[in-house]
C-alpha cells in the first residue's frame, strides 16, 4: 500500500514538473560554408559551473556541429575561407528554430537567440 502510493505520488510530481514548463535548454549549433571551408567557428555556451563562455570551435572542412547548454543567450559566429559563403543555424532542442543566417561572399555570418 505505501509502495503504490508513493509511486502515484512520484508519477503526479512528476507531471506537476513538466507542466510547468521545466524545459531543455540544449541548443545545436551549425555552420556551413558554400564555395569554401570554415576559416573559424566561435560559438557561446553555457558550462557548468563555469557559467557562460565563448571559445573557438577546431573546426575543419566546409560543416561543424555541436550541442550544447545554450542558456539563454546562444551565439554562433562563422567565418568563412576565400570567398566562400557562411551559414549559421541555432536550433531548440525540440527542433523549433531560434535563428538562421547566411553571409555574403568572403564575411563572417552571426547567429543570436536571446531566449
Amino acid at each position: 500500500m505505501k509502495l503504490t502510493a508513493m509511486a502515484a505520488g512520484l508519477v503526479i510530481a512528476g507531471g506537476l514538473l513538466s507542466a510547468c514548463g521545466a524545459e531543455s535548454t540544449d541548443v545545436t549549433y551549425k555552420a556551413w560554408t558554400e564555395g569554401g571551408d570554415l576559416k573559424s567557428v566561435r560559438h557561446d555556451y553555457v558550462d557548468g559551473l563555469n557559467g557562460a563562455v565563448s571559445v573557438p570551435a577546431a573546426v575543419r572542412g566546409a560543416d561543424w556541429n555541436t550541442r550544447e547548454d545554450g542558456g539563454h543567450t546562444p551565439r554562433l559566429k562563422v567565418v568563412p575561407t576565400g570567398t566562400g559563403v557562411a551559414h549559421c543555424l541555432l536550433m531548440e532542442g525540440d527542433g523549433r528554430v531560434l535563428d538562421q543566417r547566411e553571409g555574403t561572399a568572403g564575411r563572417p555570418v552571426t547567429c543570436f537567440a536571446q531566449r
